[in-house]
């Protein structure tokens, strides 16, 4: 059941990179605010906190800091991408690509491709498919990948709990370094009102219990029609889009006890490992009630399929140990950082890279995007990927760098009143900086095309002056506190955000810091943060 080296393109992932806000909210300090038990979000959700975004973050800037590192961790020349493609939908213009934006401060080659796959959570993956048919084809040789979103529900609804932030970073190119991708793909689509979001709304509209059956019919069809071009198949891990931890186990567990019964190879191998040992009268109990790892309706599914009750005990069990060896261990992303939407399968693929898979493991993976498709293929991990994967910043350095919030600042964040605190300074060079973002800039920090015949502010601000800022410094001093954006002359000096005093190590973050009232046009700036 291993499926043929051909099978694999010599396409795939070359270099990775994850983000996401170090502010978490702690579900059991939602739970005890909304007055419901813990247990609702921890057991039934499988969810234990989820990010929230700090002043001026949005998709824009954890897009950024995702890109920056998938290029710094591979060590990639940015002038060497030839193709941005992001999936979001968290988007800031109804017309503009987030692309387009990232290119300036990324610094990629202005003789690229820019633009936004839109498709719900799957608008990435349609991202992926893009830079694949490109790269296979020979049209352009890298590819830069983006999965970023911030997923919002509004207060004390029923999708609160499930919200998150985040950005996954994927490098494509031939002969990767970290993975290689299979030449045919899953895919099914179809016009389903499960979830939606208006144009003139913050918060998306999701019918809870259609939408989870919508994504489970969508899971499996996906997975039906993978299978019919690549054939039978068992692969070392899998991976699905997660709006919430609980709903890929329900895939996982619906392709298991639907799909691979229709193989014999597969039933015997789960029957034999189900007869390895005895179980207690407590244990047949608990499977039997339905409170163990099978749902009561697959047991009702095996009982009608003849399965003997010993045979279901035994299934459980085997589940049980292949749930944890080929699933749990992505599942870490949606406890930790809720939902990212177009982010949360990459986030997942980066997560178990990073971690567990070994050398020519296989990853099937399955996205879904609301309203809906489905897309699902496979990776084969490349000889001596671990390499490119071991350094810095990890999906787990994220999860370890966090600050819980009082969930006080978590409905005032919701409510648009978090303070912002905008101070200007001198930041010189940490000395383990080892790169530097270069941008041009108008005198009052407006961010200037690389173009330039048309290297001018739009707004009539004057100059036009090159800076260089480094990712990681010093401040040197702070001179303003409090600064309003309007009045302010950026010509040296540089924005800090939050409590950040001279001393500080602080990191370069892009940040939202201004819309313009009367037109909405929004200012992205270089700015640091505490580190």
């Amino acid at each position: 059941m291993t499926i043929d080296d051909a099978f694999f393109l010599n396409v795939g992932i070359d270099a990775v990179g994850f983000y996401a806000p170090k502010f978490r909210l702690s579900l059991d300090d939602l739970a005890k605010r909304r007055g419901v038990a813990p247990e609702k979000f921890r057991q039934g959700l499988l969810a234990e906190e989820f990010a929230v975004p700090d002043y001026g973050e949005d998709a824009i800037s954890m897009a950024i800091m995702a890109a920056q590192n998938a290029i710094s961790r591979g060590k990639v020349n940015p002038k060497d991408i030839d193709a941005i493609f992001v999936g979001s939908e968290s988007l800031p213009y109804a017309v503009k690509s987030i692309a387009s934006i990232l290119s300036v401060f990324l610094n990629i080659q202005e003789n690229a491709f820019t633009g936004d796959t839109l498709h719900a959570c799957a608008g990435a993956t349609l991202g992926l498919l893009n830079a694949i048919g490109l790269v296979n084809s020979g049209i352009i040789n890298k590819a830069l990948v983006i999965g970023t979103d911030i997923s919002k529900y509004p207060l004390g609804s029923s999708g609160e709990a499930t919200q998150g932030a985040g950005a996954a970073a994927m490098v494509i190119c031939k002969n990767p370094r970290i993975a290689r991708i299979g030449s045919k793909f899953g895919k099914v689509s179809g016009h389903v009102d499960d979830f939606f979001r208006t144009l003139y709304s913050e918060n998306a509209e999701v019918f809870g219990q259609y939408s989870t059956v919508a994504y489970l019919n969508f899971i499996l069809k996906a997975y039906d029609d993978f299978k019919s071009q690549a054939g039978p198949f068992l692969a070392d891990y899998y991976v699905f889009h997660a709006p919430f931890g609980k709903m890929p186990i329900k895939s996982f567990q619906r392709i298991m006890f639907e799909r691979w019964f229709d193989d014999p190879v597969k039933m015997k191998l789960m029957l034999a490992k189900a007869e390895e040992r005895e179980y207690t009268k407590q244990e047949r109990e608990m499977v039997l009630a339905g409170k163990e790892e099978l749902q009561p309706s697959t047991i009702t599914m095996l009982r009608e399929k003849g399965f003997q009750e010993d045979e279901i005990v035994g299934l459980n069990y085997f589940y049980k140990g292949w749930l944890a060896l080929k699933l749990m261990p992505c599942l870490d992303v949606p406890m930790r950082f809720g939902n990212c939407y177009s982010a949360s399968l990459w986030a997942q693929l980066i997560h178990i890279m990073e971690t567990r898979v070994k050398e020519n493991d296989t990853i099937y993976f399955s996205s879904y995007g609301s309203g809906a498709t489905a897309i699902s293929g496979m990776f084969k991990m490349q000889p001596g990927f671990k390499e490119h994967v071991i350094h810095g910043p990890t999906v787990m350095d994220y999860i370890k760098k966090k600050t819980r919030i009082p969930i006080e600042h978590y409905e005032m964040y919701k409510r648009d009143l978090i303070p912002g605190f905008i101070h200007t300074g001198h930041v010189k060079p940490a000395p383990e900086n080892t790169s530097f973002l270069n941008v041009a800039m108008c005198e009052r920090g407006c961010v200037l095309p690389v173009q330039e015949e048309i290297r001018k502010c739009p707004q009539g601000h004057a100059g036009v002056h090159e800076r260089s800022f480094p990712m990681v410094g010093i401040v040197e001093k702070i001179d303003e506190t409090d600064v309003e954006l309007n009045d302010h002359v950026c010509v040296d000096s540089v924005f800090l955000v939050g409590d950040v005093k001279s001393g500080h190590v602080v990191e370069l973050a892009i940040r939202r810091l201004k819309v313009e009232s009367d037109t909405g046009q929004i200012h992205w700036y270089p700015a640091y943060v505490s580190k």
